[in-house]
């Protein structure tokens, strides 16, 4: 802890991560993001660190849950016929030569991966943009819940999880990122951003990461 300009600054993993005031946000660990049904790996998406780290997801998951941590499930969504893709936003879903209607509303790729599960209590927040804070109510739900830092996971880590990363720093909470319980189908991606992330943000293991909150 180091003091600036009369304000307590929180500078390690143990400093922020108090239990009470954290939150675990799982990013889009959805089928069509990981299963080898989904449409990434219909695309010809390496999803072999996306299933390597799902494991670390999971229990990153299971345990904030069983633990009384506050936990929220993101998912990404696509509506019917391109409902809500504007042409640059399409251009930038089919680059890499894959479909535009991934995580189709009600579709089996918009479901959560097997073990990520939500609870009756637990908020879902549905989005259609990589920043999970964008036009969406979880930066209302977080704050309405008197949470400071935000545990971040899920995929992919240079999109959808760099982006709410930065979102969620830009929102004025600590924010950590679980760099064993994030994935991406583009391996060189995925370090370059972690690289980046670590340069600026809280970087923890899973295990770093519940030693704190759990023990």
């Amino acid at each position: 802890m180091i003091e600036i300009h009369g304000k307590q600054v929180c500078q390690t993993l143990p400093e922020v991560l108090v239990p009470h005031q954290t939150a675990v946000v799982a990013i889009d660990i959805q089928n069509d993001f990981f299963s080898p049904k989904g449409v990434f790996a219909a695309a010809g998406r390496d999803m072999s660190l996306a299933n390597q780290h799902l494991p670390n997801m999971v229990k990153l998951m299971q345990t904030a849950q069983a633990n009384g941590i506050f936990t929220v499930f993101v998912r990404q969504l696509t509506l019917p016929e391109g409902k809500g893709d504007s042409p640059a936003w399409l251009r930038l879903k089919v680059r890499d030569g894959k479909s535009p209607d991934y995580t189709l509303i009600g579709s089996w790729g918009a479901e959560f991966c097997e073990g990520i599960k939500p609870r009756a209590s637990d908020p879902v927040v549905d989005k259609f943009r990589p920043d999970a804070f964008h036009r969406t109510n979880l930066d209302l739900i977080l704050r309405s819940n008197g949470i400071q830092t935000v545990v971040l996971l899920g995929a992919n880590t240079e999109g959808c999880v760099e982006s709410t990363v930065r979102s969620c720093a830009h929102h004025d909470y600590y924010t950590v990122v679980a760099e064993d319980a994030v994935a991406s189908s583009n391996v060189a991606y995925h370090d370059a951003s972690l690289k980046l992330m670590r340069n600026r943000f809280l970087v923890g293991s899973t295990k770093e990461i519940l030693d704190c909150l759990v023990g």
